[in-house]
């Protein structure tokens, strides 16, 4: 039954961070080449305890099919049932700024977190979103994406999650 409920969060969630390997690039980049001593991130404190994805970390900024988007994505554990997926979808946006957003988000931008606990399987989503999100990078091609982010998700338990310290950094 928990399974029915979630899987179509989760499935979006697999899809945000899946679709680094197929991202074709859809405007050439202006500027100087990006720092390769940077290496991609997302990391937050939740509630005090570090979070730090270890792999899945990937980002776009107006992918295919999706103009005025940006998307950021990681994930963290083993990859099996268990494995914590984190993701911030935000629409309606041209570039660097301060988005807040929440709950019945106009836009519908929204932010989630699948799988921090076995009791706490999804956070955040249609369960509660409250966060502002920076962006101070967003190019497309090569993506460069920089982002801090915090606020608060809830999870499926009802329980109301801080986020503080939240940093994400993508370069192709």
């Amino acid at each position: 039954m928990r399974i029915a409920r979630t899987a179509p969060i989760l499935l979006f969630a697999l899809l945000a961070c899946g679709c680094g390997e197929s991202f074709v690039p859809i405007a050439p980049a202006v500027g100087t080449a990006p720092d390769a001593s940077v290496q991609n991130t997302l990391q937050m404190r939740i509630d005090g305890i570090e979070w730090r994805a270890d792999h899945e970390v990937f980002g776009a900024f107006h992918p295919p099919g999706y103009e005025r988007a940006l998307i950021v994505a990681g994930a963290r554990g083993a990859k099996d049932a268990n494995e914590q997926q984190f993701n911030i979808n935000l629409f309606g946006i041209d570039g660097p700024g301060r988005y807040p957003i929440r709950n019945g988000d106009a836009a519908g931008s929204v932010a989630q977190l699948a799988n921090y606990t076995p009791e706490r399987f999804i956070a955040g989503s249609m369960m509660g979103y409250d966060l502002v999100v920076d962006v101070h990078a967003a190019n497309a091609a090569p993506a460069h994406i920089e982002v801090e982010f915090s606020g608060t998700l809830t999870g499926n338990d009802s329980v109301v999650m801080k986020i503080e310290d939240g940093r994400f950094v993508y370069r192709e």
